[in-house]
């Protein structure tokens, strides 16, 4: 079991990180797919606000708003938590896929928010996954193109938020 101890809060702007237990096998196509269909089926359930992620092959990252009474910690454990059920399903195994715990920041400011999105942006460039963001369909990234084309493509539509530069939390 954790120690970490969580902040019972909402209505703030989450980084985080999820990583997938060690020695689990890394995801591919279909994975991707039931983590995304997960993700958005939970943020409709669950009303929490999603302005950024990136999926990758053993983790991945998010920029989250969950709106009370939702705590971040309800988004993680139901998203992980189905997504186990159906990847499991498909692989015909049986376990959670993800680890305990995860990580967690509430991000303070506008600065720190566009370094958070441009860190997931280009995690699977700086993984070698990619040579640009955009060639990585599992992220955020093509929601933010001016070519409406490329955004209907997006697996997952984000929410939109622009954060005045006076912004703390």
């Amino acid at each position: 079991m954790s120690n970490v101890h969580r902040l019972k809060t909402s209505e703030k702007i989450f980084f985080i990180t999820t990583n997938l237990n060690q020695g689990e096998p890394s995801f591919h196509e279909p994975e991707y797919q039931i983590i995304a269909k997960t993700i958005v089926t939970e943020r409709r359930r669950l009303d929490f606000l999603l302005f950024g992620y990136v999926l990758m092959p053993d983790h991945w990252h998010a920029l989250i708003w969950p709106r009370s009474p939702v705590t971040i910690s309800d988004v993680l454990q139901n998203v992980k938590r189905v997504s186990s059920f159906k990847v499991n399903r498909l692989r015909q195994t049986r376990g959670s896929r993800w680890q305990h715990q995860f990580w967690d920041r509430f991000v303070r400011h506008a600065k720190e928010f566009r370094e958070r999105l441009e860190y997931m942006h280009m995690n699977p460039v700086r993984k070698g996954l990619v040579e640009k963001p955009a060639k990585w369909r599992w992220s955020s990234y093509n929601n933010f193109s001016l070519d409406p084309s490329v955004v209907a493509a997006c697996p997952i539509k984000i929410d939109y938020v622009h954060l005045p530069d006076n912004y703390h939390a």
